[in-house]
């Protein structure tokens, strides 16, 4: 290359100053040094594109590299995607969305670069789905309803007002990967459960139905720097993606995967709920919707019982600003044998179906019952082999509690 320029180069100089001969005297005139764009074409090199966008993401993997946290074949996996997406002339706008899936929830794994400007924007947490996993990702789907995230390649749509405030479409570009993401209602938003507080407090950020939830105080600045086709890579390590997908793969070469992989199509992991206890009021045993659960703040949880709050049986909603664990048998048969002062920390608790935004949204209700006389175990409990008390008030009638782990839509991150 170098050879092919020095002629051309010496070609331009040899006309610039041949001109200046024409010019009077006293007359200094100054040219610009010919770009390697301006040489390049007065030799009709072709490929030219190519060469200025492998410098590109030669810049690009440099400043990867230079990012906190990121692993090699992460790297190299967004390289080759934006390579497969220049060459299939894929439009996006000149910023880039990483999630590594491979990373732990507690840690800060998305990364949002200005590919423009090569510099990080962002770099802070994001949750996955509820059966992607608890502190780690291992479970991923396309599929409806299955409550966990997709993996790969997608784009940034429009931002929108939903029933979680400012959202995020996204529309995933892999088949059999995330194409059903829009049809899936996965977009980003933000949750209070992916705040730093929150994630320093239980151990772990809580959990969403499959999107990529992220902190509060930066869902505002991060969506509208990313919407509007802007290049979203959502990484794990797996052996389909790594073969299958046609961002990795498009000069026709299987990228063999240099880590443990866990296969992406979602085998449904068993689902384990906490049961919890509920008042039965249908005498039917099993729960309704208008069946009110007992609960308590996830402070006096942890001050009570000297334990980290289970998310699995913490309340998808706060109330005024507060979390709530949802109470089993144990938990309250301690309580009302061993530390009875504490009944007042103990709340029943409904859920109301209310409409934001015009979208239908849950929120969470305390049930004032009165002043609790006294609590008994159920004398049923011994016959039908399910635990359960019965409450007495001082100014109603008594009611009864029973264990369910039956699936509510409102409880568990």
């Amino acid at each position: 290359m170098k050879k092919m320029l020095a002629p051309a180069f010496a070609f331009f100089c040899t006309v610039f100053s041949f001109s200046s001969f024409a010019l009077e005297q006293n007359q200094i005139t100054y040219y610009k040094k010919p770009s390697i764009e301006i040489i390049i074409n007065a030799l009709g090199i072709e490929n030219y594109d190519a060469l200025k966008h492998k410098l590109e993401r030669t810049k690009i993997k440099q400043l990867l590299q230079s990012t906190v946290a990121m692993n090699p074949d992460l790297i190299q996996k967004v390289i080759t995607t934006l390579k497969c997406a220049q060459k299939s002339e894929l439009e996006h706008k000149p910023t880039l969305t990483v999630i590594d899936f491979s990373l732990p929830a507690n840690q800060k794994r998305l990364w949002v670069f200005d590919l423009k400007e090569k510099r990080l924007l962002f770099h802070t947490h994001v949750s996955h789905g509820i059966k992607s996993g608890a502190l780690l990702s291992e479970y991923f789907s396309n599929v409806h309803n299955s409550k966990t995230s997709s993996i790969g390649v997608f784009k940034t749509g429009n931002a929108y007002y939903g029933r979680y405030g400012l959202a995020l479409k996204l529309d995933g570009l892999e088949r059999t990967f995330n194409d059903h993401a829009f049809g899936r209602a996965i977009v980003m938003h933000g949750g209070w459960y992916v705040n730093e507080e929150f994630i320093n407090k239980y151990g772990r950020p809580g959990r969403s139905w499959g999107c990529p939830a992220i902190p509060m105080d930066k869902k505002k600045s991060i969506i509208n720097t990313i919407k509007d086709q802007g290049l979203f890579v959502a990484y794990y390590p797996s052996e389909n993606w790594y073969i299958e997908s046609n961002y990795l793969n498009c000069e026709k070469i299987c990228l063999k995967p240099q880590a443990t992989i866990l296969q992406t199509r979602l085998t449904k992991p068993e689902e384990n709920r906490d049961a919890i206890l509920f008042i039965e009021k249908n005498n039917n045993n099993s729960r309704e919707q208008d069946e009110p659960i007992i609960a308590m703040p996830a402070e006096s949880y942890q001050r009570i019982f000297s334990t980290r709050a289970p998310l699995k049986r913490m309340l998808r909603r706060q109330i005024q600003n507060q979390e709530y664990i949802a109470l089993n048998h144990d938990e309250f048969d301690r309580i009302v044998s061993s530390n009875p002062e504490h009944m007042q920390e103990v709340f029943f608790i409904i859920q109301q179906v209310k409409q934001k935004r015009g979208y239908w949204a849950t929120e969470m209700k305390k049930i004032d019952l009165g002043p609790i006389d006294n609590v008994i175990a159920s004398p049923s409990a011994q016959e039908s082999n399910s635990k359960g008390f019965i409450v007495h008030f001082k100014h109603r009638s008594p009611i009864h509690l029973k264990s369910t782990d039956q699936f509510i839509r409102w409880l568990g991150l």
